[in-house]
């Protein structure tokens, strides 16, 4: 099978990268499941698993691959077999191709869809370590309000433990007690900070799709705190962290994560959250649109808002 990856970015990933990430894991997955794959991004790039071939909208679309799999909707749809990989949230109404994969059954479902992968990440960039710091961890964007970086604070001021956060950078609080802002970290520092924390804080306040960081923090043997929405009861469990629905019930599970165990946490996500399972659930939903099956019943659109929600105090 000749699979065409469509996704405008340059590769290999510099700084965080979330989606492109994804991309390039998936391309691993597909050539050591054998696949051709051509990476159609900026010509710049390189890849050892994959032909890079520049992005252009006209052209991609005509791409001599068995299956065209977007990363983002394209202006136009594709005569060939084809998907769409969407990771966020859109707007209420937003309508989508009849071929969209989701990044979680949540997320699918909030779109009127059935199909949906998880991402996969790769363990061998990350660092597993069972012996932990004591310290903890928020890994996103800290300035999208809805990630909550302001809630992480709140719990770690009322526990006494130190927070390292990444993601976000304000020089005029890097040397407030106890919060410790550590930038856009990535790649081997990121993978430290991750190993030896006792747990990462992931209070969002809106539907995630996916949550990328609570994988990475699992696979690093890290527990994870966080809130009920959207995607996060798919990937925490009670063996590996806690669902808190409230900023008390968090703080009170600070003090239990010296419970969990660093190797449950990481098999857990390996046995769920690995790249080359994500590659076999896009292997599958290629075979499908290339018998000319369609992936969802109906055109998916969001259904709901996604916006802050308020109903964690």
């Amino acid at each position: 099978m000749k699979v065409a990856l469509i996704h405008n970015a340059k590769f290999p990933v510099a700084g965080y990268g979330g989606t492109e990430r994804l991309v390039w894991w998936l391309a691993r997955g597909l050539h050591e499941r054998g696949a051709q794959v051509v990476l159609a991004c900026h010509p710049e790039s390189n890849c050892p698993y994959a032909k890079i071939v520049p992005f252009n909208e006209a052209q991609n679309l005509a791409l001599e691959c068995d299956v065209l799999h977007f990363f983002n909707t394209p202006e136009s749809t594709p005569s060939r077999p084809h998907l769409v990989t969407i990771g966020g949230n859109g707007k209420v109404g937003e309508k989508y191709s009849i071929n969209t994969v989701f990044v979680s059954q949540n997320h699918a479902y909030r779109h009127g869809a059935s199909a949906f992968v998880h991402n996969g990440v790769d363990p061998d960039d990350y660092i597993f370590e069972s012996q932990k710091s004591g310290y903890l961890t928020f890994l996103a964007k800290a300035s999208w309000s809805v990630k909550n970086v302001k809630g992480a604070i709140k719990v770690a001021r009322a526990t006494g433990k130190d927070l390292h956060i990444m993601g976000g950078n304000r020089p005029f609080l890097s040397r407030a007690k106890g919060i410790f802002w550590e930038g856009m970290v990535d790649g081997r520092l990121k993978a430290q900070w991750l190993a030896k924390s006792s747990g990462l804080l992931f209070p969002v306040l809106w539907h995630e799709p996916f949550g990328i960081a609570v994988v990475e923090a699992l696979v690093s043997g890290t527990p994870v705190l966080c809130t009920p929405f959207g995607s996060l009861q798919e990937l925490v469990n009670s063996e590996v962290g806690k669902i808190c629905l409230s900023y008390a019930e968090m703080r009170e599970a600070v003090s239990h994560l010296g419970s969990y165990s660093p190797e449950r946490c990481r098999d857990w996500a390996l046995s769920k959250f690995h790249y080359l399972q994500m590659t076999d659930k896009y292997l599958s939903y290629y075979e499908r649109v290339l018998r000319g099956e369609t992936l969802n019943r109906i055109l998916p659109q969001v259904t709901a808002p996604t916006g802050q929600l308020l109903d964690f105090y």
